[in-house]
């Protein structure tokens, strides 16, 4: 046996998420697949994290133990010659029998697309908005959210600490791009983030408000949604 470690991007339109699902189309779903067609057996998929229905993914890492020892560039090549189009692995190697894609990781980066104007090119990639933005309130905002905080108000049924060591906000003429980079996310945490920043942009939330909706004070304004939200990279 071999421990492999492979990085993945995916279209995550037309998936039902990261996770296997009975009855649905996934990401995890389709790799075990290829494996299975590989080695005739199947082979347990081990993703960094889940990323959610229409999430897309530059980075994903995953992590299984393959009966035979297959040259990784050769094993690589045999996935996506067995696997759907919207997906690509990238990268495949040996790593130490020690290592796990979920729970080896330190740092986990997201990035949020946002298009200042509405075509239909952008709407698999991109969450299209309305009218302006305020990105000076918005970087007001994100100052409050840095650090080992309890995200569980901004997150979907997850509870629990983590530490969010960034948030970037740039733009360019026709985008806005939100950076996250954390240790850990609960579910739905990025969009939770993306959203309460939306909402001070749009004016319906002030930026000093930001700790009364972390704290459960405020509701919390809608998540954003998937098509916009990208899993960049994974750091070990």
């Amino acid at each position: 046996m071999q421990n492999i470690k492979i990085i993945v991007e995916y279209d995550g339109t037309d998936f039902s998420g990261w996770q296997v699902q009975p009855g649905k189309r996934t990401v995890q779903g389709e790799l075990e697949k290829a494996l299975r067609i590989i080695f005739n057996r199947r082979i347990r998929v081990t993703g960094s994290g889940r990323t959610d229905t229409g999430v897309h993914a530059l980075g994903q890492v995953a992590s299984f133990a393959a009966p035979k020892k297959i040259p990784p560039e050769e094993l690589r090549n045999a996935i996506n010659g067995n696997i759907s189009h919207d997906i690509f692995v990238k990268e495949c190697k040996k790593v130490p029998e020690d290592f796990n894609a979920r729970f080896s990781a330190t740092l986990r980066i997201y990035r949020y697309q946002i298009a200042k104007e509405k075509s239909v090119f952008n709407k698999r990639y991109f969450f299209q908005i309305d009218g302006e933005l305020n990105i000076s309130n918005m970087k007001k905002a994100k100052k409050e959210l840095i650090g080992e905080k309890v995200f569980t108000n901004l997150a979907t049924k997850d509870r629990g600490i983590c530490y969010l060591s960034k948030i970037k906000i740039s733009e360019d003429k026709n985008s806005i791009f939100i950076d996250v980079e954390a240790n850990r996310f609960l579910r739905r945490m990025v969009r939770g983030i993306v959203g309460l920043l939306l909402a001070v942009g749009k004016g319906d939330l002030k930026p000093s408000e930001t700790k009364k909706v972390l704290s459960g004070m405020k509701r919390r304004p809608p998540v954003a949604p998937p098509q916009g939200l990208f899993l960049v990279k994974v750091k070990y």
